[in-house]
């Protein structure tokens, strides 16, 4: 008798044990009582280590000033820090004395701290510069007698994370004290991390990736973490896997964009004696992996032992603590023109499911909105009210992305801010991104194509030499033949000038601000 029974697009993660911490607070002095700690390598290789014991006590001293400067438990404190390990004191310093670290990025375009000040309510400031305000100066002055920790309890406020607003104007996320501890420990436990792991991470640790999603997750493990700076990773992709050999890391990350430039060197001919066999868990989220992008990857790190089972797609956001979902499969089996590739089931303590523009759980298989519960969940924006727009009447979480589910594991097709429906057919954005820049003369993740106005627009990056004119009549061909919708508008913009968010995808809603202003 065949089966006839429809399953529903619901996936609930197995049971999260009794919590590893009541308190972020605990986490460093215990991880200290471990004698391990972390390597940080700078801006021209030389690496540093910062144990645990020592940075607990720099974030005491440091906790000390602060406190000297009667920065009152609770507040805000804007972390706009260059070095790695001034921004790891302050964060911990601000955790271990009950105050609300907000990392921004040093890099930040100019007015970015302006208006992150405004959306807080003049929040107390350490950078390196000086500033009008509640400026508490640069943390090596902050240096006092060591301070009694004070950290807050399970439901407080431990972080806010700004968004990375690729499609709409940035967000203050509040994290409490029991997002970051369930996530971190349910990704642990299904992902097997603990004291003997040893992890590299080269997103900025002001980024949600590399301050949650590694830092705080391996700091509960106890395990020794490394960190890089992006740009001199990017300088020569390569390195990143010269840390991994040399450090014999078994779990590290990656974007789509990067396993792309690993694999066009090592078939430009670059050599290593690498032996990655020690490398199980390559997380790769904070962009869309394409199944052509990972199998070229795992083909071209096999002969350096590379497993076909160690890349691992992800999906989590700001608002979840950060990955929250892994997909575990040989990706190597995949097809190159595989449309999607899952990301797999949901962690320890987390739920998600897929419904329809009624708030109706769809069956399996069928395209919907995604939404998520659990721990990890955050419980709402700084400053505003838990809003039907943000969460179900049940309490679940709208993610704000499309999704399916299939076989037991979940597909993200994108976000439906990014969803192109034009002359009656639909795809994301990034899948038109992707085919343009399988085109020669476009530079590859540079490209994005987005709505305006009802009009579809492709900004693309054109390689040096290449002819303009002859490209645009290319993509316009290619889009309508392979998606079915028709382009109206084809616009060159220079590498140098695509904003990016931290994790390297165009800030469409910026590109589409400035096409709308005729400035592109």
């Amino acid at each position: 008798m065949l089966d006839t029974q429809v399953r529903s697009s619901t996936l609930v993660g197995a049971p999260l044990p009794a919590p590893a911490a009541r308190s972020l607070g605990e986490l460093l002095p215990r991880a200290a009582a471990t004698g391990r700690g972390i390597v940080l390598i700078g801006a021209d290789g030389a690496e540093e280590r910062l144990g645990y014991t020592e940075l607990y006590i720099k974030a005491l001293r440091a906790l000390g000033g602060l406190r000297a400067r009667e920065v009152p438990p609770g507040s805000p404190v804007v972390l706009q820090l260059a070095e790695p390990h001034e921004l790891l004191t302050a964060f911990w310093a601000c955790v271990l004395g009950g105050l609300l670290p907000v990392p921004l990025s040093a890099a930040a375009p100019a007015g970015e701290l302006d208006r992150v000040r405004r959306a807080l309510g003049d929040p107390w400031l350490l950078t390196d510069r000086p500033e009008e305000g509640r400026w508490l100066g640069p943390v090596g002055e902050l240096a006092g007698p060591n301070a009694e920790p004070a950290p807050g309890g399970w439901d407080d406020p431990a972080v806010l994370v700004l968004t990375a607003g690729s499609s709409g104007a940035p967000k203050a996320v509040r994290l409490s004290h029991g997002n970051l501890i369930t996530r971190s420990q349910g990704t642990a436990l299904d992902n097997g991390l603990d004291g003997a792991s040893r992890t590299f991470n080269w997103m900025p640790l002001d980024h949600v990736s590399g301050l949650v999603m590694f830092h705080v997750r391996d700091t509960l493990a106890g395990c020794t973490q490394i960190h890089a700076r992006k740009d001199w990773v990017l300088a020569d992709p390569l390195r990143w896997l010269d840390v991994v050999d040399r450090h014999r890391v078994d779990t590290t990350w990656s974007v789509n964009s990067s396993f792309d430039l690993v694999s066009d060197l090592l078939e430009q001919g670059a050599r290593r004696d690498w032996d990655l066999s020690c490398l199980r868990y390559v997380m790769s989220g904070g962009q869309a992996v394409k199944a052509r992008t990972v199998r070229r990857f795992l083909a071209a790190l096999a002969p350096y032992g590379l497993a076909p089972g160690a890349v691992r797609p992800g999906w989590g956001m700001s608002e979840t603590a950060s990955g929250i979902v892994d997909h575990r499969a040989d990706l190597s089996r995949l097809a190159d023109t595989d449309r999607y590739v899952p990301v797999g089931r949901p962690h320890p303590g987390v739920s998600v499911r897929v419904v329809d523009e009624a708030g109706r759980v769809v069956p399996e298989g069928a395209l919907g909105h995604l939404q998520v519960s659990g721990q990890p969940v955050f419980a709402g924006y700084f400053g505003t009210s838990p809003d039907a727009e943000t969460f179900t009447p049940d309490g679940w979480f709208r993610t704000g992305d499309l999704a399916f589910v299939s076989d037991g594991a979940l597909t993200v097709t994108g976000s439906a801010d990014d969803s192109v429906s034009l002359a009656g057919a639909h795809c994301h954005g990034h899948e038109i991104e992707s085919a343009v820049e399988e085109l020669p003369g476009a530079l590859r993740h540079c490209t994005a194509a987005f709505l305006a106005d009802g009009e579809l627009v492709v900004c693309y990056s054109p390689a040096p030499g290449a002819d303009r004119v002859a490209l645009a009549a290319r993509i316009t061909a290619l889009v309508r033949e392979r998606f079915g919708v028709p382009v109206s508008h084809v616009v060159p913009v220079a590498e140098d000038e695509v904003p990016r968010t931290g994790t390297g995808k165009p800030k469409r809603a910026e590109l589409r601000a400035s096409f709308r202003s005729k400035s592109l």
